[in-house]
């Protein structure tokens, strides 16, 4: 059972005690809906008092409990939006950390094993610091090896620092010659010579980086080669950075209107990143909320709502254990957040679609408005037929009144619920916006290592020297494979490396499976813009298509120029790096989908990377293959870069909400380099089955309409009782109305005429009830459950009394009607003369409409026309059965 609290009068479930109060929209509601109870209690009071014969004790209690209800969901759904949104951002910050630190230790432990690092190790031991010339020859060399430092950080601008130190921490080389450490007396130092790990990595501070502070490094040691058991020459230390990460990072997730503080912490709880750091400075620890949905947690004199969650690990790769932490102030953690503008971008018979669709919201919400609208009709019917009795002008005012307070009800219930509808939904675009801009950012970030890849490998010094000899023999080749092959051991996001000389022929390749193409000539555009390269900085991609290498799958192939070591404008060949574009892209896309509370993709979702031509290039919807074209709205196509939005839109049977971002590129990638291939990510979140519209609402009684008028009465005036049948406002002598009744009970007579509905029983009479929208060409109800059945008398032929029922949408007013205001009109519907007169408005009413009084003589005829005696028998037959 669920546990519950009592706040300010209203009982309510535990999980919002504490939060309930924080949450304006609600609150509001509450306020409302109390006001509206207390109108209520006094109009049950005056209603006992004044003998209006109308109970209205049942009806009050059923809106009260249905109000508990409402605040109950209200709630929850609002409580239930806002942890999700911080979940995902707890999740994203620290993911999309681990994947980029995933790439650094397979960037450490490549340069760890450079020929030209352990090279000049090497030569550095033989080199007499009192020897003049081999001073200078060190100094030649250790420019040498610095300026590899800057080729490599050229590439690879996520460090901002290399130190390469001898087995007892001097410092012989580093990219930073401002710092001037001559010896590390860290414990990485050792760590890093013992190791049985690939790396280390440490986020601390160091004495290789002083008045730093903590600093992210990663370390491993050099050997004289790849054997295990090698001899250590010395250690080699890339130094991220880390803080310049972390800013584009939060830039990301962050927009200008949010009060979350997105934070990283150490698995201690301390901040080491911040969003805001005037909020939430480094070097806080946090209280967790890892083991629960969320927590609210105090922090410097204010409660937040937080949520804490640990990676999910990248390859296997989780780091050092941080965390992503959300903080959202507890008094701004449910400002409203709804798109004002969603009913002008979404049409409004798909946001009803939506809104009434068990996919995106609960039984138990969608089931209020339908309660509150059973509790109104039963109310307007019982007023209605109070109306009906009563002959006294302030009883029926009263009963009028009753009637608004019930209305006013129930149109609270439907605005709540609407507004609440509008900001899911809104808050729902909003998520697959920052989703797709997700996914592509995370496609950058990834891309941008390959184009880092090709472009230092090609600077590998063994294929430089070995490519340029006159004739690359079978050794070489061998040379030149093993070392491919090692570097796709530590770099398994390509199925093969290969290198190819100046003609384009095959050299060598990483991947013994894929021996058969070495020899053969690449005859692709791409070699060719390949060897035309001839600065270390440029690379090639190929066009997304099927090629060979990759077993006629579609790819990219990055590749960059191989040149001479002595004359690097000479170009000598170039390697290429074929993507495993597949499960690699599917990965991306998924990362980037909206999860359930088990970590499961939602149902239905999922996502796709497409080019400006709709092509897409990857799907995680087997439905969606890749090379096919999307055939969705191309607007969404044309988005500059870093622009996102999203929409609602009709896709294969459903109502999607669908975000796209095009790719804005990460670091120089695709944003100060010559490369540009604008990708679009978008995810798709189902809404809705698209079904058929619905028949026309049937119209129901506005407050305006005479409510409230004083009767004069007298000879001169006729009292009218109306409804509504489709939207056609009628009405009958109320002298021939006996009561209202709902519409459960009535039950179909097979073979009957075909304006009979069917027969009820009523008073212990079987009387037959008539559905006559076709006569009156109006569309029949599309829920006979919300329709009230009017019974009315009339006098047979032998002038006795009998009784029929009119199922009608909705109940009017009661009104005493002047006689000149009423004209003639028999024909005003069709020749068979249902109308009897038409009701002109009261020229001191508000209302403009006009009813129509139908004729029951005729109705009556109608029915009878044609099989009268088998119809009077069965109703006789039926009613006897009933007595007896």
């Amino acid at each position: 059972m669920t546990e519950t609290f009592v706040y300010k009068d209203v009982i309510l479930p535990k999980r919002l005690q504490g939060i309930i109060n924080c949450m304006a929209d609600v609150e509001s509601c509450r306020e409302e809906l109390g006001k509206l109870g207390s109108q209520w209690d006094l109009l049950t009071i005056l209603g006992q008092m004044g003998g209006t014969r109308t109970d209205m004790t049942g009806i009050r209690m059923a809106f009260q409990d249905l109000t508990v209800e409402l605040l109950s969901q209200l709630g929850l759904e609002s409580l239930k939006k806002t942890v999700q949104d911080i979940s995902a951002k707890a999740q994203v910050v620290v993911d999309i950390v681990i994947r980029n630190l995933f790439e650094r230790t397979a960037d450490i432990g490549f340069l760890a094993t450079d020929d030209d690092i352990r090279d000049f190790l090497s030569e550095i031991k033989l080199f007499k610091a009192k020897d003049e010339g081999a001073s200078h020859d060190r100094r030649k060399h250790t420019a040498a090896i610095v300026k590899r430092f800057e080729e490599y950080v050229a590439k690879y601008s996520v460090y901002f620092d290399i130190v390469l130190m001898d087995t007892e921490g001097r410092v012989v080389a580093r990219l930073d010659e401002m710092q001037k450490v001559e010896q590390s007396k860290d414990p990485l130092i050792r760590e890093a010579l013992c190791t049985t790990g690939d790396y280390v990595e440490v986020f601390r501070g160091t004495d290789l980086l002083p008045n730093a502070g903590d600093s992210l490094v990663y370390a491993y040691r050099v050997t004289q080669n790849n054997d295990a058991g090698s001899r250590a020459l010395g250690v080699l230390a890339l130094c991220f950075r880390f803080q310049n990460e972390m800013d584009g990072v939060f830039k990301n997730l962050k927009s200008e209107d949010d009060w979350a503080v997105i934070t990283l912490l150490d698995k201690e709880g301390k901040v080491i990143a911040s969003s805001d750091g005037w909020h939430v400075p480094i070097g806080a620890t946090m209280e967790l909320a890892l083991d629960a949905e969320y927590r609210i947690v105090p922090f410097a004199g204010r409660q937040y709502l937080a949520k804490t969650c640990q990676t999910k690990g990248y390859e296997g790769f989780f780091g050092l254990g941080w965390l992503g932490h959300v903080m959202l102030p507890l008094d701004h953690a449910f400002d409203q957040s709804g798109d004002s503008d969603l009913k002008q971008r979404v049409e409004e018979t798909i946001l009803e679609a939506v809104m009434s669709d068990p996919q995106l919201f609960s039984e138990e919400l969608r089931g209020i408005p339908i309660q509150a609208d059973q509790i109104q009709s039963e109310l307007e019917r019982t007023v209605w037929n109070g109306n009906v009795c009563e002959s006294d002008s302030s009883s029926k005012v009263l009963l009028w009144n009753i009637s608004r307070a019930g209305s006013r009800t129930k149109a609270v219930f439907e605005e709540s619920i609407g507004n609440l509808h509008e900001t899911v939904v809104s808050a729902i675009l909003g998520d697959v916006e920052f989703q797709a801009a997700l996914g592509v950012d995370i496609m950058d970030r990834n891309l941008y290592e390959r184009a880092n890849d090709c472009r230092w490998w090609a600077l590998t010094s063994a294929f430089r020297r070995l490519l340029a000899k006159p004739q690359v023999e079978a050794g070489d080749r061998r040379k030149i494979s093993e070392i491919l092959q090692y570097i796709n051991g530590l770099y398994t996001v390509y199925t093969n490396l290969f290198v190819y000389d100046s003609r384009g022929r095959i050299l060598a390749v990483s991947n013994p499976a894929e021996e058969e193409i070495v020899d053969s000539i690449l005859s692709e555009k791409w070699v060719a813009q390949t060897l035309s390269l001839r600065n270390s900085q440029r690379y090639s991609v190929s066009p997304f298509e099927k090629t060979d290498l990759y077993n006629g799958r579609h790819t990219y192939v990055y590749g960059a120029s191989i040149t001479d070591l002595n004359d690097p404008s000479r170009v000598l060949g170039g390697i290429g790096i074929v993507f495993d574009s597949e499960p690699q892209f599917e990965a991306m896309l998924k990362d980037s989908l909206p999860r359930n509370n088990r970590d499961e993709i939602s149902k239905g979702c999922f996502g796709i990377f497409a080019d400006r031509n709709q092509t897409i290039i990857s799907s995680t919807d087997p439905a969606h293959p890749v090379g096919e074209k999307l055939d969705i709205e191309a607007e969404l196509f044309s988005l500059p870069n870093g622009e996102k939005t999203s929409c609602i839109l009709e896709y294969r049977g459903q109502y999607y909400a669908v975000g796209a971002c095009t790719s804005f590129g990460y670091r120089e990638y695709k944003v100060s380099d010559s490369y540009r291939n604008d990708i679009i990510g978008l995810v798709f979140v189902p809404l809705a089955k698209v079904q058929e519209p619905k028949a026309g609402a049937a119209l129901r009684r506005e407050f305006g309409m005479d409510i409230g008028r004083a009767r004069t009465g007298g000879e001169d005036c006729v009292e009218m009782a109306t409804f509504y049948i489709g939207a056609k406002w009628l009405g009958v002598n109320a002298q021939c109305v006996v009561e209202a009744v709902n519409f459960q009970g009535v039950s179909a007579i097979p073979g009957a005429h075909p304006i009979v509905r069917g027969k009820m029983l009523y008073n212990n009479h079987v009387i037959p009830v008539l559905l006559i929208h076709s006569e009156l060409r109006a569309a029949k109800p599309a829920d006979e459950s919300y329709s009230s059945v009017v019974v009315v008398q009339y006098m047979d032929e032998n002038d006795k009394k009998q009784l029929i029922g009119i199922v009608v949408d909705s109940l009017g007013e009661i009104s005493e009607i002047d006689k000149s205001r009423i004209v003639d009109s028999p024909s005003l519907f069709d020749s068979k003369g249902l109308a009897k007169s038409v009701v002109k408005p009261d020229l001191g009413s508000e209302c403009s409409d006009m009813f129509v009084e139908l004729n029951l003589e005729r109705l009556i005829e109608c029915l009878t026309e044609g099989i009268p005696d088998e119809l009077a028998a069965e109703f006789n037959e039926l009613n006897a059965q009933f007595q007896a």
